[in-house]
């Protein structure tokens, strides 16, 4: 199992362990691995969407002509290398600056 090392401020402190005493916990590791499967369940069961209906509304690729999602992906790919070459991509705060940190 990965580990993870947090530093924390007191009022944290003093919120996980009334979050230990209340649930009846014995480790601030379980309470916080409850805390976060608690908050992230609403994104977790999220419905899985259903695009069938939508799929004969767009006309079918020309012959010899690639499908619309491998041109996304070679548009994606595109704007990613000219986003990490980009001078804007090197100003501090940038994900891109946060990568070579």
């Amino acid at each position: 199992m990965p580990q993870i090392n947090l530093h924390v401020s007191a009022e944290f402190e003093a919120s996980l362990e009334a979050l230990m005493r209340h649930r009846g916990l014995r480790s601030k590791s379980e309470a916080i691995r409850l805390a976060v499967q608690e908050a992230a369940a609403p994104y977790r069961a999220a419905l899985p969407r259903d695009f069938s209906l939508l799929e004969n509304l767009l006309p079918q690729a020309a012959p010899g002509r690639p499908p619309m999602a491998s041109l996304d992906a070679v548009l994606d790919r595109e704007m990613d290398g000219a986003l990490a070459t980009s001078p804007a991509s090197s100003a501090p705060g940038t994900p891109a600056a946060r990568k070579r940190q």
